[in-house]
């Protein structure tokens, strides 16, 4: 049997890797069920979940990131100002549906966005948590602050485990108060995110002690630049920054890429189109963000300097879900 073939690199393996797992005696046995997938452009919502049994009392409750689809993109960008987003409330009914019918005990896990959703559901259900094994966040993004000062994410932080590639992009965003722990990844950069380039030894990651430097300093940028625009500025921000990215008519990412020159000349149309108020807040929100990025390379270079020769790479240390950069001697 051949699997059928994907162009983007993120699921282009995904259909083999479900073949020669069915052919394993570890995973041949798995039941899956309960398959949903919901794509609606008028609520930017973009949702997709399965179940996998172990046996008729364990269940594994995956939630799967963001696809191709623009779409999903953009309800991603609207976790940075909603305290909840459609995918969120999609699974929570979800899990109530699955735990209503089925019996025993169930692990919640995702990957990118899906890592999100699995720890959203295990904060927000309160008369499940006795249920839950763990919870697996794969590079997934973190929180608005006030949802991780909830009793109910306090209660289950302890069942959260987060895996980040070393050159982290994705997991880095937004809050975390969960541990996580560092994978080497064969790819580079944003690559990085694609689990499939995660490196595996035996029947465990390949582990490193810290994320990369790079990592580290554009999550500072994001984080200091998000902190200098209010909730109404990245709505509008998101809202125009996809009205340009609409323009070009292809609805995905990989169909984008394929069709540069199309899509760049719509973008650029769309920009000269909008009114010079508009313009200029796009305008004054990137060069903020630029100059973020500006001062944390600085901040970098100065505290190398300091330190000289002694340095150690950096490490992430997490207080009370914000990041901070720790140069050890």
């Amino acid at each position: 049997m051949t699997a059928p073939r994907c162009k983007d690199p993120f699921f282009e393996y995904i259909p083999d890797l479900l073949l020669k797992a069915a052919g394993t005696r570890r995973y041949g046995g798995l039941r899956l069920s309960y398959y949903i997938n919901r794509l609606n452009y008028d609520n930017s919502e973009q949702f997709s979940a399965i179940v996998f049994s172990l046996s008729d009392r364990i269940h594994y409750i995956a939630f799967r990131g963001t696809d191709d689809n623009l779409i999903g993109w953009k309800e991603d960008f609207m976790m940075s100002f909603l305290d909840e987003v459609q995918a969120q409330r999609d699974a929570v009914e979800y899990t109530k549906y699955i735990v209503s019918n089925l019996q025993g005990d169930i692990y919640l896990g995702g990957h990118s966005k899906g890592g999100n959703l699995a720890v959203y559901v295990a904060a927000s259900l309160e008369e499940i948590q006795d249920r839950i094994i763990a919870v697996y966040n794969n590079d997934g993004p973190g929180f608005q602050e006030k949802f991780l000062e909830s009793e109910n994410y306090h209660n289950v932080v302890s069942k959260i485990h987060t895996m980040l590639p070393k050159s982290s992009v994705v997991g880095m965003l937004m809050e975390h108060l969960e541990d996580y722990m560092v994978v080497n990844s064969n790819q580079k950069g944003i690559m990085q995110h694609n689990a499939l380039s995660w490196e595996v030894l035996g029947n465990h990651f390949v582990y490193k002690q810290v994320v990369s430097k790079s990592s580290i300093f554009l999550n500072q940028a994001l984080r200091q630049w998000l902190n200098e625009i209010s909730m109404e500025e990245r709505a509008t921000f998101v809202e125009e920054l996809f009205s340009i990215i609409d323009a070009s008519g292809l609805g995905t990412i990989s169909g984008i890429s394929s069709e540069k020159r199309l899509a760049v000349n719509a973008m650029i149309k769309a920009y000269s189109n909008m009114s010079p108020e508009t313009k200029g807040f796009m305008k004054k929100l990137i060069y903020k963000f630029i100059d973020e990025g500006q001062k944390v390379v600085w901040q970098s270079i100065e505290g190398e300097l300091r330190i000289g020769k002694q340095q150690t790479e950096p490490k992430l240390v997490r207080k009370r879900g914000k990041a901070y950069i720790k140069l050890q001697n």
